[in-house]
């Protein structure tokens, strides 16, 4: 197990998550991982992507159309660990059906002998709260058919910093909703309380070179 603990109580507001990843199971890899900061007025102040090297089959590529030409020369998991820690502590981390993202993500860090740091304490799933809010018309409630009901800008589907960017907005207007007077912050107080809380593990810093498939 590694030892020593990042602290993120100084930093503040969100992380927006998404993986592609090569499926669903315990023997599957995240692939890509896309991060969107969001400030505690949800106004966004960074971004970042990387694809990843799995080392194995890339899974059903007409999904994610990440091909083996792609992940070449990408960093693998352990050399983005550290960066993506370094861009998740002391934040909530929100994603459109966020629990998969944090199950693929622990499952990874786990690899690595690092537990499994991503919460659900310090989370926020937009699709859980559409659905709460009956922001669809109809029953279904995927990333897709939310961006189009409420006319928002969707990029390239099934990619990682397209998909994050998107989930962003999603929950602004998530917040939009819920604002009494007192601002998303205040709604999602407990959230941001167990972020400043978390623990993560201190990883090596490892050579890295990103790998971006998304337009800046």
């Amino acid at each position: 197990m590694l030892t020593g603990m990042v602290d993120g109580s100084g930093a503040a507001g969100y992380a927006v998550i998404d993986t592609e990843t090569t499926g669903f199971g315990r023997g599957d890899r995240v692939i890509e991982v896309g991060v969107v900061w969001l400030d505690q007025d949800l106004r966004v102040t960074a971004e970042w992507d990387t694809l990843i090297d799995p080392g194995q089959s890339l899974g059903p590529q007409h999904i994610h159309h990440i091909r083996p030409a792609d992940v070449a020369g990408a960093p693998t998991f352990d050399q983005a660990a550290a960066p993506l820690v370094a861009r998740l502590a002391g934040r909530v981390v929100v994603g459109h059906n966020v629990n998969f993202d944090l199950r693929m993500l622990n499952q990874e860090f786990e690899r690595l002998q690092a537990g499994r740091p991503l919460g659900r304490s310090f989370s926020l799933d937009t699709l859980d709260w559409c659905r709460r809010l009956g922001l669809s018309p109809t029953s279904c409630y995927t990333l897709d058919h939310l961006c189009q009901v409420h006319r928002i800008e969707r990029g390239a589907a099934h990619a990682a910093l397209a998909d994050a960017r998107a989930t962003g907005r999603l929950l602004a207007l998530v917040a939009g909703r819920l604002d009494g007077g007192s601002g998303p912050r205040q709604a999602w107080a407990d959230r941001h309380q167990a972020a400043r809380r978390a623990a993560w593990p201190a990883l090596p810093e490892l050579p890295f070179q990103r790998h971006s498939r998304c337009p800046a």
